[in-house]
């Protein structure tokens, strides 16, 4: 048994985000990353980077407020050049009148965020991250029991044959013993006064800490892909809502192969609801078939579409944990809460919770204080809730209300979307609620 500083379970986006912000905050106090996945070696100059079950072929819509954070960590110059800016958002009804557009220029911002490949999130949050002496990584490894109580928390996990990375060692030459190989039975226990469980919305940390979930599984699946359209994107971001559900078309940066060289800004993330039902019949089809149905359903505003990547499909759900601080432990990311993407809100709400959290326990480092105090953690959970609340029901009401096809409510929503188009104020009001500006 050891004894280690603070434990974060879960290696992915949030996990990697907190431990960075962790470090930044707080650059003497321990953390221990660990992962359940093979993390990628650093990206050789020139080389694209791999998906991961961590970092996937998803992409995210990241707000002002997750960029402002970026840029104070020191890694938005290295990850600026692998996305793509939105000027403007583009809503609409398919097969009815009602359409709402946000300009970056109207509101006096530069964008209203930028999209960017989950895959090269990873590696640059992950480039940053080995640069951390005060964060060490174990990943490959499945953890077998969390438990917690009043005086401490505790984490058992089995590494693989020979741990793959450990971020201390190259400043701190007493940690280069955890490189070492080991078997596969050897289990390993780490005692810390504060254990944050960040590993994803089926989350076994959160089970073992006996949190509930509620959830509620839209019976929607999302189809994940990149495509070429024959028109630029020009910056735009495209919200699309159909009678099967929302389709999200996301500028991206152009790649090397691209169709016509001579027409840059053709490059778009597609993010396709659908049922579950329609959507295994959609995912089935050749890309020819693909595209033609993805044609009929969004229509022509992106021109034709000409080419399509390769297609992910994952399941979609709401799902809230009971709640997110037990014992001397904290939910966080998926685990806490896990959304539907129409709105790109999921990631950026787990940014702002990592910010919270990170500051507070900085702030009890620097006093000398108790990471796990009781009551400094019901006062992290009080302090995220009214975000987290907006955001979740803001989410789910979008989805279930543009999922109905009954005819008063199409015509409500309609007028509504023409209403906040003209209506002086709602503009600015959504887009400083959608930047991520109006919370931390």
């Amino acid at each position: 048994m050891s004894e280690s500083g603070v434990v974060i379970v879960g290696g992915g986006m949030v996990g990697v985000t907190l431990a960075l912000l962790m470090a930044k905050a707080a650059p003497t106090l321990p953390v221990t990353l660990l992962e359940a996945a093979r993390l990628p070696p650093a990206l050789a100059p020139g080389a694209m980077p791999s998906y991961t079950p961590s970092f996937d072929a998803r992409n995210t819509a990241l707000s002002r407020r997750s960029i402002e954070a970026f840029k104070d960590l020191g890694v938005w110059p290295q990850l600026a050049p692998h996305a793509t800016p939105i000027h403007q958002i583009h809503v609409s009804d398919k097969g009815h009148f009602g359409m709402a557009r946000l300009n970056a220029a109207e509101e006096y911002v530069d964008s209203f965020g930028y999209v960017v490949e989950n895959a090269w999130l990873g590696a640059v949050l992950l480039a940053a991250l080995r640069q951390c002496p005060s964060v060490t990584l174990i990943d490959g490894v499945q953890v077998t029991e969390v438990t917690s109580t009043g005086e401490m928390a505790q984490v058992r996990y089995r590494p693989a044959a020979q741990m793959s990375s450990s971020m201390a060692a190259a400043s701190d030459p007493s940690s280069a013993s955890i490189n070492a190989p080991m078997s596969a039975s050897d289990d390993i226990t780490l005692t810390t006064p504060l254990l944050i469980a960040a590993d994803g919305a089926q989350s076994q940390s959160r089970a073992w800490l006996g949190v509930d979930v509620r959830s509620q599984p839209y019976g929607q699946t999302a189809i994940v892909t990149a495509c070429e359209t024959s028109l630029p994107h020009a910056q735009v971001a495209f919200e699309r809502f159909t009678a099967d559900g929302p389709i999200a078309l996301l500028p991206l940066p152009d790649q090397p192969d691209a169709i016509d060289a001579a027409q840059p800004g053709c490059r778009r993330s597609l993010v396709w609801a659908l049922s579950d039902a329609e959507a295994a019949r959609v995912q089935a089809l050749d890309d020819a078939g693909f595209m033609q149905a993805l044609q009929q359903a969004f229509g022509r505003r992106a021109g034709r579409f000409r080419r399509v990547g390769q297609r992910h499909a994952y399941p979609l759900a709401l799902m809230v944990a009971s709640q997110q601080v037990q014992g001397r432990a904290v939910i966080l990311g998926n685990a806490a809460h896990s959304l539907h993407p129409v709105a790109g809100q999921g990631y950026n709400l787990c940014v702002r919770d990592a910010l919270v959290l990170s500051a507070q326990l900085a702030e009890a480092h620097q006093q000398g204080k108790d990471l796990g105090d009781a009551g400094d953690l019901a006062t992290y959970a009080a302090a995220r809730e009214q975000d987290q609340s907006q955001i979740i029901r803001f989410s789910d009401s979008l989805v279930r209300g543009f999922s109905t096809a009954q005819p008063l409510v199409s015509w409500l929503r309609n007028v509504g979307l023409v209403g906040f188009d003209v209506l002086p104020g709602a503009k600015p009001a959504l887009a400083r609620y959608a930047m991520g500006l109006s919370h931390v």
